[in-house]
């Protein structure tokens, strides 16, 4: 029927097709084109977008590549090119097509949002906000445009230029639900909790079904200590999208604070681990564009596979991961190094029982995770006594507990926060939490009433670092009254006794700095612990030692040198009380 049709009636009835979603009848017309004009930028650049459509990122790659060939000077094909390759993977290569795609066209503002935003997530954040606020010059009143630059000046440490771009966008769109939570965000972030709560339920009562307004609206209610209401408010935005990561991962978050209803606070931990890996390795997207893995998680994932079939732990997928898993790895000569590993989709799908099911160690019950043998009230004494307030405390947990936690580590699939100086992060609000981690909270309170006080746990976490990754956490302070951490890997594993630990400094964060000041900004904090000549105490590491601080105090990690194996990991456990910092 349709090859009695000329060419140009074919790409006719193609488009139609395709513009009513009949994509199988319009790749057949589309390919029948194809065949008499192999070379077509038109036909190409329309098999592209349905490939891309269908899900066949392949494809539709290459379909935009030859666009592009036959046309380079269209910066549409240019910016569909970059941004399927950005879903492939290749995300050096996308940077490379956006920057082309934009000098053709400097002033579009969907390309310079695409661009902008593989900026930010490659960290590369002043090339971010040159490239949008070049779009704004030409496009001053776009929204999307205001709020991308308000996202990257958050990242940037410039709060209030944040929340100047946001409250334009929003004077441009007064009721735009995604405007005002980004208002809403922005505020908390400067400690202004009450407006940021006027913002959210402004998007509450505008738009009650989008689920990011409650979600907002619980953070806000949150950091007023509105537990109870910030609660209803996540469960609100999860009645609305069960699947949300963010809202169950905020939800796990409030309820941690919770030490009676312990069931509750684990099961919402659980809830959350299993959405966020469900969201990461199981989406229907990857089974066309597979996944690109970070190599130094790989390693650690691979290794702790191996150790679960060692320990005879029958975690879902556990051998096929590891035949993939391995296999994938020796693709790399450095998997200390920053850089991903590419696994196609048909690699994914042996991986993805092992990646996507939660497995968390059931932890033992025991009468005591603190030690009974310290004497806890002259530690005590110690910790009110010091100026600042640094305590080293050895022996911290009772034998039986330290056990408990290691194998805990080793054991869960609950290391899946990706940092910067390659080291994995673990959090309560997604699998790292047990009974015995809760009750380790209730001991301390009851042994330091007076150090503790009415403090409610904030937050709980586990850090696990390459052996030799010589840099851990930078410097920081963090937004707790009273910070504990400690240390679980053995001593013998440190090949350098004397560091491994943690350096504190005698200096505590102002008051009125943002989180990014005082959390992310190592040039802004070296320069002021600098201008207050600043004096470190450097508490090596030891397996089962303890350091309870001041958490407005910066700290960092000390230099890591550890035995290369698994099970010689380091590993710390922190735990935040109170609030302090906004």
């Amino acid at each position: 029927m349709n090859a009695s049709l000329a060419p140009a009636d074919q790409m006719q009835l193609a488009v139609h097709f395709h513009s009513q979603g009949q994509l199988d009848s319009a790749r057949t017309l589309y390919e029948g084109v194809l065949r008499q004009f192999p070379n077509d930028f038109s036909v190409r650049y329309h098999l592209g977008l349905l490939e891309s459509q269908a899900g066949d990122l392949e494809r539709a790659a290459l379909h935009f590549h030859r666009a592009v060939q036959a046309n380079p000077q269209n910066a549409d094909a240019q910016n569909n090119l970059a941004f399927t390759l950005q879903q492939l993977g290749s995300e050096a290569e996308a940077l490379v097509v956006y920057e082309r795609a934009q000098a053709l066209r400097p002033t579009d503002a969907d390309i310079a949002i695409n661009l902008g935003l593989l900026h930010k997530k490659l960290q590369q954040l002043p090339q971010a906000l040159a490239c949008l606020e070049q779009a704004l010059q030409t496009n001053p009143d776009h929204v999307a445009l205001l709020c991308n630059r308000a996202n990257v000046l958050q990242g940037l440490a410039r709060p209030a230029d944040a929340l100047a771009s946001y409250e334009q966008a929003l004077q441009l769109d007064p009721d735009n639900a995604v405007v005002l939570c980004n208002v809403s965000n922005a505020l908390s972030e400067l400690g202004r909790h009450e407006e940021a709560l006027v913002c959210a339920e402004r998007a509450t009562r505008a738009h009650p079904r989008h689920a990011q307004g409650w979600v907002e609206r619980g953070g806000a209610l949150r950091l007023l200590d509105r537990t109870t209401e910030a609660v209803e408010s996540f469960e609100q935005a999860l009645a609305l999208e069960p699947a949300m990561v963010q809202a169950h991962t905020s939800l796990a978050a409030t309820l941690i604070s919770d030490s009676v209803d312990t069931p509750r606070v684990i099961e919402a931990g659980r809830n959350s681990l299993a959405v966020y890996l469900q969201a990461t390795y199981q989406a229907p997207r990857l089974r066309q564009a597979g996944l690109s893995i970070s190599a130094f998680k790989l390693k650690h994932d691979v290794q702790q596979a191996r150790w679960l079939q060692q320990q005879g732990h029958g975690a879902p997928g556990l051998a096929a991961f590891l035949k993939t898993g391995e296999a994938l790895l020796q693709q790399v000569q450095d998997a200390a190094a920053k850089r991903a590993v590419r696994a196609s989709p048909a690699e994914l799908s042996r991986m993805q029982a092992f990646l996507g099911t939660p497995w968390v160690h059931a932890m033992p019950s025991m009468p005591d995770v603190l030690n009974p043998d310290n004497d806890w009230r002259a530690l005590e004494e110690a910790y009110l006594a010091g100026t600042p307030e640094i305590l080293t405390i050895d022996n911290f947990l009772a034998e039986p507990a330290l056990k408990a936690f290691q194998t805990f580590a080793h054991a869960s699939r609950v290391w899946h926060g990706e940092y910067a100086n390659n080291y994995l992060g673990a959090f309560a609000n997604r699998g790292f939490n047990s009974p015995l981690h809760l009750q380790l909270a209730r001991e301390l309170k009851q042994r330091m009433p007076r150090v503790f006080k009415d403090y409610l746990l904030t937050q709980l976490w586990g850090f696990k670092y390459e052996p030799a990754v010589t840099r851990g956490i930078n410097v920081h302070a963090d937004f707790a009254k009273v910070n504990l951490n400690f240390w679980i890997a053995p001593s013998e594993h440190n090949l350098d006794p004397d560091s491994g630990g943690l350096k504190v400094y005698d200096v505590p964060a102002p008051e009125d700095w943002t989180f990014e000041q005082y959390n992310i900004d190592s040039t802004l904090i070296y320069s002021f612990l600098a201008e207050h000549e600043a004096k470190c105490v450097t508490v090596p590491h030891r397996c089962n030692r303890a350091v309870l601080f001041n958490s407005a105090l910066f700290h960092e990690t000390d230099t890591i040198r550890f035995v290369d194996s698994y099970e010689s990991r380091r590993v710390n456990m922190t735990y935040l009380f109170g609030r302090q910092l906004r």
